[in-house]
């Protein structure tokens, strides 16, 4: 029964609410080709889990949220040598019956590595003081560095080794570049 003002503003992410970790498990149910997961905090405990959404079209999601982070407002989530798929969310805070003026909260919740998941994570900044207030520019960054650790931490194998070796190959030559130079007798900044 909702309104036409209700609709318009759930089309944007306003007039529902959900909690950081029912957004963890929305996105842990993609990356499991839509079958839905029960988290748990208690190692190796496992649950039964259900289909909910067709396997291709929980591929199809996943991909889509890997062009946000390759070529949307979110390459500060990206992980070198790892295909991530995830999605910002800016949202004004709730106060007094309105929305405060100024106060913002920031999101990025994303998958890695997007070819076969293994981690699921939320990032909510509330009210960012330092470098403005979208997801893309709070929450990602953060996103990317506890995803680098997790990743390194628990061995999960590198799924796209072609941008990790275009990387290497950059720093190698920039290096060689200032070798050759400062052989030449040029100061080269360091």
């Amino acid at each position: 029964r909702w309104n036409g003002l209700q609709k318009a503003t759930m089309s944007y992410g306003y007039g529902l609410s959900v909690t950081p970790l029912q957004i963890a498990r929305a996105y842990a149910t993609l990356g499991n080709g839509g079958r839905l997961v029960t988290p748990t905090f208690v190692k190796g405990e496992h649950h039964d889990t259900q289909e909910v959404l067709d396997p291709a079209i929980a591929q199809e999601v996943v991909n889509m949220m890997e062009t946000v982070v390759t070529q949307g407002g979110a390459k500060r989530a990206g992980v070198l040598g790892y295909r991530v798929a995830g999605k910002t969310g800016t949202a004004r805070l709730a106060s007094g019956g309105g929305y405060a003026r100024g106060r913002y909260a920031s999101l990025f919740a994303g998958l890695v590595p997007a070819s076969n998941p293994r981690f699921a994570a939320v990032i909510v900044i509330s009210d960012s003081q330092e470098g403005g207030y979208f997801g893309g520019l709070v929450a990602a960054p953060v996103f990317h560095n506890v995803m680098d650790g997790a990743l390194r931490l628990m061995d999960v194998p590198p799924d796209d080794i072609e941008t990790w070796l275009a990387a290497q190959a950059k720093t190698e030559g920039k290096a060689g570049a200032k070798l050759s130079t400062a052989a030449a007798g040029v100061p080269v900044p360091i």
